[in-house]
């Protein structure tokens, strides 16, 4: 399925479609026999990814136990436990990945731990990890400390990019 086709043609719905279209996918995530097609698939002590939807972006856990319609699930690296709903799981390894849009980043296109940039109020650019999605504008954690950048400025850093900037110019030789 591609996301991005799909999200093109919802930004030109009106508000009232996009609710139509939440009341019927939540009765769709909620039929007895699509949670029993999940259930089928889990076994305990498997390693599965879900989609948090505030973080925009899968997260690798542990299966423990398949509930009814619920699953806990234990965090590979803090070992903490909770549970999601079971249509969380990405049983399919489907590309969670949204692209940004052409006239630039969007909140649905960020992921929690996304290096991005961003132009300061002295025109100096900014770097840092992306540490919040908000509903308008992005928490950034820079060198400097926390910014709250409205997506508009933000633009997406790849590694490479942000490693350059980081370079020590070299020292001048001669006399």
């Amino acid at each position: 399925m591609d996301f991005n086709l799909i999200l093109s043609e919802l930004r030109n719905a009106s508000t009232f479609d996009l609710y139509r279209l939440q009341a019927a996918i939540s009765k769709l995530l909620d039929d007895p026999e699509r949670v029993i097609a999940i259930k089928r698939q889990l076994r305990p002590g498997m390693e599965i990814t879900y989609f948090h939807p505030e973080e925009n972006r899968l997260i690798p856990v542990r299966l423990l136990e398949p509930r009814k319609t619920r699953a806990l699930v234990q965090d590979l690296r803090s070992e903490r436990q909770w549970t999601i709903p079971l249509f969380m799981i990405n049983l399919q390894s489907v590309d969670t990945d949204i692209a940004p849009r052409r006239d630039g980043v969007d909140r649905l296109s960020l992921r929690i731990g996304d290096t991005v940039g961003f132009t300061g109020r002295d025109g100096r650019e900014l770097f840092g990890t992306l540490i919040k999605l908000n509903p308008k504008r992005a928490k950034i954690q820079t060198t400097k400390g926390v910014w709250i950048v409205p997506y508009a400025m933000l633009f997406t850093v790849i590694e490479g990019e942000l490693a350059e900037t980081r370079l020590i110019p070299a020292k001048p030789t001669g006399p």
